[in-house]
Parts: structure tokens; sequence; C-alpha cells
């Protein structure tokens, strides 16, 4: 197999496995938090949203104290930004052996951010599952205006994580519904990028199991995903939320790192600062680009009525409109293909992934949703 250049200009020829050390999940695992830290380090710095340090922080600070760590909390708020991770380690007081991050997405990759420029293992605890970043190695940035400037990477995935279901089903149910619609992109987004030439986040091509976990992830969240986010709305922990959460979280993420991302999460480039649906969370921007991406494909054989459907059974979107962009003019869907076809997963594909051909995807997708 040929060499391939990976995104940080690396070369690698072989494919590479990438997942996390440890994963942890269930009810009340938050208050394990300290004792999985120090298997890891003994000065932990806590990078957690403001938000959620005001509810949880205390909770995090008597794990932590259970096991005599000497932790610095910092508490975060606002964009994912080279100048803001720079801003939270000059906060930093004492020699940290490793960064623990506590909250949704931004203090996440804020936390991940922190980690890689203190050459630190870092330790994830999402308390919403609206992607399956926490499980990733990547993590995003952002520019001045909102849009992703860049993808950054630490040298491994994080050293543990742990995902409380209890802190999960206490969360608004945009959230899980967002995870749903990231996560059931990816076994199609893998098989496209195994069928086509396409690699990887890591630059390689994909590994077999990255198809194999987004597909398991797949079947799950069809099996269960509608009932996950009636439980999670009415706070009850069940066996469906369980699953639904595992797969938001580590079966999509091991099958996105593995397998590859292709032109559903193209289609975010623009939906992120489109009108009206700049508002939206990120799994519902996947959402919609899965409908492009299966239109664009037109493979026979998926079943585009089935995953339509889901989507809207769960409340995901199936048209622009549902993003808040009614009405799209000309200019607007091809200001959106235009970014697509700019991502660099837009190779990830057997079929040709040209603006014009992304163009009358969209439009397809749109003329499908008013014959419903």
């Amino acid at each position: 197999m040929s060499a391939v250049l990976d995104g940080l200009g690396v070369v690698r020829s072989a494919r590479r496995f990438a997942a996390p050390q440890q994963y942890l999940q269930g009810p009340g695992v938050l208050d394990d938090l300290g004792a999985v830290v120090a298997e890891v380090g003994t000065a932990p710095v806590v990078v957690i949203d403001a938000a959620v340090a005001e509810m949880l922080g205390t909770r995090v600070q008597a794990s932590l104290a259970i096991t005599e760590l000497c932790a610095q909390i910092l508490p975060v708020s606002g964009p994912v930004t080279r100048a803001a991770i720079a801003a939270t380690v000059d906060r930093i007081t004492q020699d940290g052996d490793v960064v623990v991050g506590i909250g949704g997405g931004k203090a996440l990759d804020l936390a991940k951010g922190v980690a890689e420029q203190l050459d630190r293992p870092m330790i994830s605890v999402p308390t919403v599952a609206s992607n399956d970043g926490p499980t990733a190695s990547v993590f995003a940035l952002y520019d001045e205006f909102g849009r992703l400037s860049e993808l950054g990477r630490l040298p491994a995935n994080p050293a543990a994580v742990l995902v409380d279901t209890e802190v999960i089903a206490g969360a608004p149910i945009e959230f899980l519904v967002s995870g749903i619609g990231d996560a059931l992109a990816k076994k199609f987004e893998a098989r496209s990028c195994a069928r086509g030439t396409g690699v990887t986040t890591q630059g390689t091509r994909p590994l077999m199991i990255g198809e194999v976990v987004a597909t398991g992830c797949s079947l799950i969240l069809l099996r269960d995903g509608e009932s996950a986010v009636r439980d999670a709305a009415a706070a009850r922990i069940t066996p469906e939320l369980e699953a639904v959460v595992e797969a938001v979280i580590l079966l999509s993420g091991i099958g996105y790192e593995n397998g590859g991302l292709s032109i559903a999460h193209c289609m975010t480039r623009g939906l992120q600062v489109g009108r009206g649906s700049s508002g939206r969370l990120h799994g519902y921007h996947v959402a919609y680009g899965l409908l492009v991406q299966l239109a664009l494909e037109d493979d026979p054989e998926v079943d585009r009525t089935e995953i339509r459907d889901f989507l809207e059974a769960v409340g995901l979107p199936t048209r622009l409109a549902d993003l808040d962009m009614p009405e799209p003019s000309a200019a607007e869907i091809e200001a959106l293909a235009v970014a697509a076809a700019s991502a660099p997963h837009v190779a990830n594909t057997w079929v040709d992934a040209s603006v014009a051909s992304i163009i009358a995807a969209i439009t397809r997708v749109e003329e499908e949703a008013k014959d419903r």
C-alpha cells in the first residue's frame, strides 16, 4: 500500500487503530472520577464548563478529594480558539500531570488543547451525549467568526472516558438527539470511505473494524433510538438509553476514527454558518448531511426512506426548513455545496462529489421532503 500524508504532515503507510484507553459508563460513575484520575496522575488540571461547575463542581471536588489528589479547577466558557487555549494554560499555577475535561464539546475540546500544549494525557468526562468527540484524539478549533479553522490532535486518545448516564439523562434532550444524528451517519461514511480511496482522520486507509463498529452503532440507533429519546426526556435510565449513549459516544467514535468521514460531515462546513442553520447543534447538521450523501451516492442497497423516517421520528431534520432555513435560495444551496466540496472528507466517496453534484443532491433532498 502506498504511503499517504495525514493532516498534520506525517507520512503513514500502515493502517492505524485508535480508541480511548479506558471507557466507563453508567449511572453515578462521576463519583468514580477521583479513582480513575489517580490511575493516571496525582496533580490534575480540571478544565470544566463554567455552567457545569455550578451544578456538579462540589461533586467533582469531593471525588477528587477522596483520593487526595492535588487538583486545580479551571471553569471555562466561550469558543474554542488557539487564543482561548493559551489563556487557559496561562491560568494554570501547578505542574499538572493530567488534564481532565468536564462538560460539553467545547469544554472537552478546550481541555484537549490544553493537554496538547502541556504534553499531558487527557481524561474526558462528557456531560451531554451530543457527539462522539469525548473518545477521540481530534479536537475542533474555530476562528473569530465561529467557523471551523483547523483540527488539532492529541498524540493519543483520552486515557479514560467517564460517562455518567444520570447526568446525560438530565441534560436538554436536543443534545442526545444531536448525538444520534452524528452517530447514525458513521456507518454510511465508513462504507463510502472504504468503497472509494478515502483515508481516515489519521491519514491512513480505514481498518475494517471501523465499518463493522459503525454498522453496529447504526443498528442500535435504529432499534433503540426512539425509546432512548423518550426515556431521556423523562430522565429515565433504561437499557435502551444506556445502549444509545454507548453507541453515540463510544461506537460512533471508534467507527469514525478507524472508518473515516465522508459527505455527511462535509455538509457541516456550510450549515454551521448558514442562515438559521448556524444555531443548530453539530449532529443536526450531520443528519441533514447524511440525507445529502445518500442522495448523492444513490446506492440501491440503502433504504433512504427508512433513514428519513427515523430522522423524523427522533426529531432530526429532513429538509433545510427544519434547520431554520425555510425556502432556501439557489445561492444559499450553492454556498452549502461549495463549502462541502472544500472539506477534506469530500474525497472519501466513490462517486462524483463536485459542487454541481452536491447541488443536485441537496435539491433532490428538498424535493423529496416536499413530496411527503
